[in-house]
Order: structure tokens, then C-alpha cells, then sequence
């Protein structure tokens, strides 16, 4: 078994003929679309969406290549070199992009004549929404031309100012990243430092960013009016196939959980020595003994066959697949990125994973959460080239469905002094896609609505931030302890195309605790609907994808029962810590 991953499933290198070949396939694919004489019958919508296929896959496989390579060596300049080319090419069709989806989606042709173009009807109903909100070939042009030195300069802005701004940590230069990290520290005293100093690292860099949050959030803003939508949120569950219904049930179970977790806070506060509730630069503090196994590459993969062969067999083997073929990238070196990741490849039928693997317990689960991504991926491969999409509030179900699997076995198998470390993790997990989730939706909306009226400087923003975290953490968080520059340090405000990408992770992770909760109570058929919802996820709403396992998302009660599988960890760890 090799721990570096193969790619040579997508090209031997960029000088390959296969390489070479695709790359002119796809710009004679943009070539001939952009050729193509728009007639409003079958025949043309045919060759179109023949041609979209094979720009989709053509330059989904381009791009993974490169993102593939860059992400085990950030400076492979052929990767860069291929990047840049490709970005291009696409940039320079961007109008006729928007010219052929404009024309798809005002279509009167009945494509239920054709049994192909049938199995679009889904991908077709969201172009002929989004056709609704288009503007001009030509102001659509512009926007995506001025962006790049607006929306998207701002954005760089933020990440220049926060992956360069430096502190000084005993004795030491420090980074942002590098001091974030010491807030999970064993150490009470560093903990405290490291948000002190992180604190003061903002100084430097705070009003500039704020400029940057208060541009990108005002095109947005302009964008929206002049498509035609409500609000800049009206944008996001349209992107995320969801209701507003469903966001109100989501927010409204949030809201009534609240003091649950609150609860909890309290009680690690109390652990902790704290009286007036928990200081934000504890929110990480570990507590109890942690879990001491330690694996190898080999005894992970068998451990988590072993766990999964109880749930379903393709996911067993999945798993073992993914592991012997060299489908991984599994240890940390020089020039490759942090964390993981799982990059679906459904024109090889693949996916290629990447972690960086110490051998501890938290690895585990994380390889169990990319497996979930790759599972994912094995249930839309066979979809149409154009059905293959699902949204932000779906992506992460099969991902935290394997981590209840996981980390429910754990738990089970684990001492009692085990059992405080891992449900407390657990708890922490919860407590940052539940509680902070909300202070994130909470700061953002009020960011939205005040920006139309006024300039936010960094206090406006500061002041912003901690009533959210006011209204989430309540009396959990000490009152003068909290964190007023969180809206400074989560680079998801600054996506100049994407707003609210906040609640989405609490839709995820509360959907997949309650289909876990859901499998407990009836196993029996619950793999069968669960891999068909799976498959859903590309061609239905999120409401229509719920109903496959009999939920419905736009009520209150689902949510509810989902946070009260929260509650029940709460009471045991309260119970095991007394």
C-alpha cells in the first residue's frame, strides 16, 4: 500500500498527449457553443446540452488534476502554470456562458419528447429560475469582469492582511494560524495568553478588513437588487435548493435548544474554576483523559471496515478500495496543504482523499468523515454529467453520518475517563455548528440590513459581533470574555459570490444526527432509503430529498428531535463529570 496518492488514472502529466488532447477538446467545445446558432427546437437543445457535458467533464478533469497536484506541493509550477491557462479559457466564455443558460432556461421546446433531455427536467427547472434573475449578456460581462478588481480584490485583501499579520508569543513570531491553534492547548495559562495575543494581532489589520467586508457585502447587496431578489439570504436558499420555511424550522429548533447548551458551557465553566460562566479562549479546553490508542495506516483502514461492514457492505468496501488502491494521500510533508479533504471524480468513478495522518484517534474520524464525502460520490456517479451538483446544506449528511458511526463505537468501547474526553469533544463539535453557527447568522443578517444605511468600522462590527454572541452563548460565555473579532478571522464572510454560509453547517450536521437517530430506532430498510436519498441529494430540493426518509424538514419537530440526541450527550457528560 502506497500513502501517496495515484493520479495517473487522470493524465501521466501535463506534457501527456491525453493531457494535451482534452485541453483543445474543451476549447473546441467552447468554440462550437459559441458558434452555435440559437434555435429554440429540439435538435438545437440537444447538441447544446451535448456540448455542456463535455465542457462539464472536460473541465472538471483539468481542474482536479491541478488542484490535486497543488495540494500535496503548493509550489508545483507546471500545476500553477495549468491553473492559470485553464482559468482563463473559462473567464474568456464566461459570456457565452451566461448566453447559452439565458437561452436554456427561456426554452419553450418540451424536452419530455426526448428520453435524455427527460433526465434533465430538474437541472433545466433551476436554469429557468435562474434565467428569471439574469441581467444582459453584457451586464452579466461586466459584473464578472469588474469582479475580479472588486469583490474578489477584497476578498485577497482579507486573505493577505490575516495570513501575514504577526504576533509575538513567547518570545516568538507567531502567525494567526499558528496562534488560533493554542486554543486547544492542555495548558490553562497558554490558552489565555494565545487569545490575548490574538486579540491584539487584530489591531493592525481590522479597519482595512472591515473596508473589505463592507465592500464585498455592498455588491452583494447591489448584485441582488438588480437580479430581482428580495434579499441577499433570498439568493442563498435559492443556491441551496432550500425554503425559507425550512430555514425558519431550523432556526426556531435552534433557538428552543439554546439553553442546553448553555447548560453544558456552564458546567466545563465550572470544571474549569471559572464562576462566571466559560471564557471564550476555554470554549476548547480538553476535558478528561484522552483517548491514548494510537493506529497505523493499516490498522485504521481495518478498524473502520469493521465498523462499516455493520452498516452496509459497499461502504466496507468502498473503504478497503480506497485504502488499496492508493486512492490517499495519507502523511503530512513539505509543500503539502493542511487538513483534508475528499474530491469526488465521477467521470473515473473515484474519489481521491487527502489527510495528514498522525495515527490518533481524531485522524480516524476524520478519514471516516471523507469516506462519508467518497460515499457520497459512489451514489451520484452514475448520474448524468449535468446531475451531479449537490448543495451546501446536503454536502455534509454521509460525512457526519460516518462520524456518528465512528464515534458511537468509540464512545461504546471507550473507559469511563475515555468517555468524558470523547463526549466532550463531541459536545465541542456541536456547540461550534449549533451555537456559534447561530452568533454567525445572527452578526451576518444585522451586517446586511445595517450596511444599507451606514459604514461599519471595525467597533460597529465589534459591537455587532458580541450582541450575536450575547444572544447564542447567553450566560454560557462570561460576559467579558468574549470574542469580538470572530467576523475578522472566518474567511467565509468573504466570498463576494456566496452569502450565509453559516447555516448550512448546522443543516448538516442536525440532518445526519437525526437520520442517525432514525437508523437506531429502525435499522430494518434504513441503508436501502438512506443510499437513495444519497442519490437524490443532485436532482431534488432539499425538502424533496428529506422526504425520501420520510422527514420533513420544514417543521420544527425534526430539528427538535435532532438537537435532543445533543441534549442526552449534555446530561451524560454533566452526569459522568459531577
Amino acid at each position: 500500500m502506497s500513502h501517496e496518492w495515484s493520479l495517473k488514472e487522470l493524465y501521466e502529466s501535463y506534457d501527456s498527449p491525453a493531457y494535451q488532447a482534452d485541453f483543445e477538446a474543451l476549447r473546441d467545445g467552447y468554440k462550437q457553443l459559441n458558434e452555435l446558432e440559437l434555435v429554440d427546437e429540439l435538435t438545437t437543445i440537444k447538441k447544446i446540452i451535448e456540448l455542456i457535458e463535455q465542457i462539464g467533464n472536460l473541465s472538471r478533469k483539468l481542474s482536479s488534476y491541478s488542484h490535486l497536484q497543488l495540494s500535496t506541493d503548493t509550489t508545483h509550477e507546471p500545476s500553477l502554470t495549468a491553473v492559470g491557462k485553464l482559468r482563463k479559457l473559462i473567464s474568456e466564455n464566461a459570456k457565452v456562458t451566461a448566453r447559452i443558460n439565458k437561452f436554456l432556461g427561456n426554452s419553450q421546446t418540451d424536452i419530455s419528447q426526448d428520453d435524455h433531455l427527460s433526465a434533465y427536467s430538474f437541472y433545466f427547472d433551476e436554469l429557468r429560475q435562474e434565467a428569471s434573475h439574469l441581467l444582459s449578456e453584457e451586464v452579466e460581462e461586466v459584473i464578472a469582469t469588474m469582479d475580479l478588481s472588486a469583490g474578489q480584490a477584497w476578498n485577497q485583501l482579507h486573505s493577505f492582511l490575516t495570513s501575514t499579520v504577526e504576533g509575538t508569543f513567547d518570545g516568538k513570531a507567531v502567525t494567526l494560524s499558528d496562534i488560533r491553534n493554542l486554543a486547544y492547548s492542555d495548558d490553562s495559562d497558554v490558552r489565555k495568553r494565545a487569545y490575548e495575543t490574538e486579540l491584539e494581532m487584530y489591531q493592525t489589520v481590522k479597519e482595512p478588513v472591515a473596508f473589505a467586508l463592507n465592500n464585498i457585502k455592498s455588491q452583494y447587496t447591489d448584485i441582488a437588487r438588480l437580479r430581482g431578489y428580495d434579499s441577499a439570504i433570498d439568493i442563498t436558499l435559492e443556491e441551496s435548493r432550500m425554503s425559507k420555511a425550512t430555514l425558519d424550522a431550523l432556526i426556531g429548533a435552534i433557538e428552543d435548544a439554546l439553553p442546553a447548551f448553555r447548560r453544558y458551557l456552564k458546567h466545563k465553566a465550572t470544571l474549569l474554576g471559572h464562576k462566571n460562566g466559560l471564557p471564550f479562549y476555554d470554549l476548547f479546553a480538553p476535558i478528561g483523559q484522552t483517548a491514548s490508542r494510537k493506529f497505523t495506516v493499516e490498522e485504521s483502514r481495518d478498524y473502520l471496515v469493521s465498523i462499516f461492514s455493520k452498516f452496509s457492505p459497499d461502504l466496507a468496501e468502498l473503504t478497503q478500495e480506497i485504502y488499496d488502491n492508493n486512492h490517499v494521500d495519507m502523511f503530512p510533508r513539505k509543500g503539502k496543504v493542511g487538513g483534508a479533504f475528499c474530491m469526488n471524480l465521477p467521470f473515473l468513478k473515484q474519489s481521491r482523499i487527502l489527510m495528514n495522518f498522525d495515527g490518533k484517534l481524531r485522524n480516524v474520524v476524520t478519514m471516516a468523515h471523507e469516506l462519508g464525502h467518497a460515499y457520497h460520490g459512489l451514489h451520484i456517479e452514475d448520474h448524468l454529467v449535468l446531475n451531479r451538483s449537490y448543495t451546501m446544506p446536503v454536502a455534509e449528511t454521509a460525512s457526519t453520518f460516518n462520524e456518528n458511526l465512528v464515534m458511537n463505537t468509540v464512545i461504546a468501547e471507550a473507559s469511563d475517563a475515555e468517555k468524558i474526553s470523547l463526549i466532550e469533544s463531541s459536545l465541542q463539535d456541536a456547540t461550534q455548528i449549533i451555537v456559534d453557527i447561530y452568533s454567525r447568522y445572527l452578526f451576518e443578517s444585522a451586517v446586511f440590513e445595517q450596511r444599507q444605511d451606514k459604514f461599519l468600522f471595525s467597533k460597529d462590527l465589534e459591537a455587532l459581533m458580541l450582541e450575536a454572541q450575547e444572544k447564542a452563548y447567553g450566560d454560557g460565555l462570561d460576559s467579558d470574555v468574549k470574542h469580538p473579532y470572530m467576523w475578522l478571522c472566518k474567511g467565509h464572510y468573504y466570498y463576494p459570490q456566496l452569502s450565509f454560509y453559516n447555516f448550512p453547517y448546522a443543516f448538516g450536521g442536525l440532518f445526519s444526527k437525526g437520520l442517525y437517530a432514525l437508523y437506531t430506532q429502525e435499522p430494518e430498510g434504513f441503508v436501502e432509503k438512506y443510499q437513495a436519498m444519497l442519490r437524490a441529494t443532485t436532482v431534488s430540493t432539499v425538502e424533496d430529498t428529506a422526504k425520501q426518509m420520510g422527514i420533513d424538514v420544514t417543521k420544527k419537530e425534526f430539528w427538535t428531535t435532532a438537537l435532543a440526541e445533543y441534549a442526552k450527550e449534555i446530561d451524560a457528560f454533566i452526569e459522568l463529570t459531577k
